[in-house]
Protein backbone atom coordinates (compact mmCIF):
# COMPACT_ATOMS: atom_id res chain seq x y z
CA UNK A 1 0.00 0.00 0.00
CA UNK A 2 2.43 2.49 1.13
CA UNK A 3 5.04 1.63 -1.63
CA UNK A 4 2.61 1.75 -4.21
CA UNK A 5 1.45 4.88 -2.92
CA UNK A 6 4.72 6.38 -3.15
CA UNK A 7 5.74 5.19 -6.81
CA UNK A 8 2.57 7.09 -7.74
CA UNK A 9 3.13 10.04 -5.71
CA UNK A 10 6.73 10.34 -7.25
CA UNK A 11 5.17 9.82 -11.19
CA UNK A 12 2.93 12.25 -10.25
CA UNK A 13 5.39 14.74 -9.34
CA UNK A 14 7.48 13.57 -12.00
CA UNK A 15 5.06 15.42 -14.75
CA UNK A 16 5.83 18.32 -13.56
CA UNK A 17 9.57 17.87 -12.55
CA UNK A 18 11.71 14.77 -14.07
CA UNK A 19 14.22 15.21 -11.98
CA UNK A 20 12.04 13.62 -8.90
CA UNK A 21 13.01 10.28 -6.80
CA UNK A 22 12.99 9.05 -3.64
CA UNK A 23 15.26 10.40 -0.84
CA UNK A 24 18.10 8.40 -0.48
CA UNK A 25 20.56 10.83 1.89
CA UNK A 26 21.82 12.91 -0.73
CA UNK A 27 21.49 16.19 1.34
CA UNK A 28 23.55 14.46 4.01
CA UNK A 29 26.34 13.60 1.42
CA UNK A 30 28.22 16.54 1.00
CA UNK A 31 30.19 15.17 -2.55
CA UNK A 32 26.49 14.64 -3.79
CA UNK A 33 25.29 17.66 -3.01
CA UNK A 34 28.12 19.51 -5.25
CA UNK A 35 26.87 17.17 -8.02
CA UNK A 36 23.52 18.39 -7.70
CA UNK A 37 24.24 22.02 -7.14
CA UNK A 38 26.85 21.79 -10.06
CA UNK A 39 23.27 20.36 -12.28
CA UNK A 40 21.89 23.84 -11.57
CA UNK A 41 18.47 22.33 -12.04
CA UNK A 42 15.80 21.90 -9.84
CA UNK A 43 15.03 18.14 -8.25
CA UNK A 44 12.51 16.96 -6.16
CA UNK A 45 13.07 14.23 -3.12
CA UNK A 46 10.52 11.88 -1.73
CA UNK A 47 11.04 10.95 1.55
CA UNK A 48 8.73 8.54 3.37
CA UNK A 49 8.93 9.71 7.48
CA UNK A 50 6.17 7.53 8.69
CA UNK A 51 2.68 6.28 9.45
CA UNK A 52 0.32 5.41 12.20
CA UNK A 53 -3.13 4.03 12.79
CA UNK A 54 -6.11 6.04 13.55
CA UNK A 55 -8.12 3.09 14.87
CA UNK A 56 -8.27 -0.24 13.25
CA UNK A 57 -8.09 0.00 10.17
CA UNK A 58 -7.22 3.73 9.04
CA UNK A 59 -3.78 4.64 9.36
CA UNK A 60 -2.07 7.82 7.90
CA UNK A 61 1.32 8.37 6.26
CA UNK A 62 3.02 11.11 6.27
CA UNK A 63 5.72 12.00 3.83
CA UNK A 64 8.31 15.04 2.73
CA UNK A 65 8.60 16.53 -0.37
CA UNK A 66 12.08 18.33 -0.41
CA UNK A 67 12.45 20.70 -3.34
CA UNK A 68 16.08 21.77 -4.50
CA UNK A 69 16.40 24.37 -6.54
CA UNK A 70 20.16 25.35 -7.73
CA UNK A 71 22.20 27.29 -9.19
CA UNK A 72 26.25 27.78 -10.00
CA UNK A 73 25.61 31.32 -9.70
CA UNK A 74 26.46 33.19 -6.39
CA UNK A 75 25.34 36.63 -7.21
CA UNK A 76 22.25 37.98 -5.21
CA UNK A 77 20.10 38.05 -8.50
CA UNK A 78 20.43 34.61 -9.57
CA UNK A 79 20.04 33.29 -5.84
CA UNK A 80 16.70 35.18 -5.41
CA UNK A 81 15.28 33.85 -8.85
CA UNK A 82 16.63 30.00 -7.55
CA UNK A 83 14.50 30.94 -4.51
CA UNK A 84 11.66 31.92 -6.05
CA UNK A 85 12.03 28.87 -8.43
CA UNK A 86 11.51 26.76 -5.58
CA UNK A 87 8.34 28.44 -4.44
CA UNK A 88 6.81 28.23 -7.61
CA UNK A 89 7.42 24.77 -7.75
CA UNK A 90 6.10 23.83 -4.26
CA UNK A 91 2.63 25.59 -5.65
CA UNK A 92 2.83 23.27 -8.55
CA UNK A 93 2.93 20.24 -6.40
CA UNK A 94 0.54 21.75 -4.04
CA UNK A 95 -2.13 22.23 -6.81
CA UNK A 96 -0.94 18.71 -8.70
CA UNK A 97 -1.60 16.67 -5.69
CA UNK A 98 -5.02 18.55 -4.29
CA UNK A 99 -6.19 17.10 -7.73
CA UNK A 100 -5.10 13.88 -7.50
CA UNK A 101 -6.40 10.84 -7.24
CA UNK A 102 -3.74 7.99 -6.32
CA UNK A 103 -4.75 4.96 -5.07
CA UNK A 104 -4.84 5.72 -0.79
CA UNK A 105 -8.36 7.27 -2.60
CA UNK A 106 -8.03 9.91 0.23
CA UNK A 107 -6.93 13.74 -0.33
CA UNK A 108 -3.40 14.69 0.18
CA UNK A 109 -3.29 17.12 3.28
CA UNK A 110 -0.52 19.44 2.89
CA UNK A 111 1.22 20.65 6.30
CA UNK A 112 3.84 22.50 7.40
CA UNK A 113 6.38 24.28 4.29
CA UNK A 114 10.09 25.00 5.46
CA UNK A 115 13.33 26.17 4.38
CA UNK A 116 15.56 23.15 5.45
CA UNK A 117 18.67 24.19 3.57
CA UNK A 118 19.92 27.43 1.84
CA UNK A 119 23.38 27.74 1.73
CA UNK A 120 26.35 29.24 -0.65
CA UNK A 121 28.73 26.57 -1.35
CA UNK A 122 32.23 26.82 -3.67
CA UNK A 123 29.74 25.38 -6.33
CA UNK A 124 26.87 27.40 -6.10
CA UNK A 125 23.67 28.00 -4.46
CA UNK A 126 20.99 25.49 -2.63
CA UNK A 127 18.11 26.01 -1.47
CA UNK A 128 16.05 23.36 0.01
CA UNK A 129 11.54 23.80 1.01
CA UNK A 130 10.44 20.79 2.56
CA UNK A 131 6.56 20.41 2.31
CA UNK A 132 4.86 17.68 4.81
CA UNK A 133 1.92 15.90 3.12
CA UNK A 134 -0.09 13.82 4.90
CA UNK A 135 -2.72 10.98 3.72
CA UNK A 136 -5.40 8.10 4.99
CA UNK A 137 -5.18 4.73 4.14
CA UNK A 138 -7.95 2.40 5.10
CA UNK A 139 -6.20 -1.35 5.44
CA UNK A 140 -8.03 -3.65 3.36
CA UNK A 141 -9.28 -7.17 5.04
CA UNK A 142 -12.07 -9.41 4.34
CA UNK A 143 -14.71 -7.62 6.36
CA UNK A 144 -14.19 -4.30 3.53
CA UNK A 145 -13.87 -6.84 0.75
CA UNK A 146 -16.84 -6.54 -1.51
CA UNK A 147 -18.63 -10.03 -2.29
CA UNK A 148 -18.33 -10.04 -5.93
Amino acid sequence: MLATFETELINTIKELNENTAPYLGEFENKDEMSLLIKGGDSFVFIEFVGENYKDMVKKIATYNIHILSTTQSKNKEARLENRLNAIRLCEKIDLALRNSLLSNEFAIKPNELKVSFNSISDYGYAYVLTRAIQTEFIEKTYFLMEEE
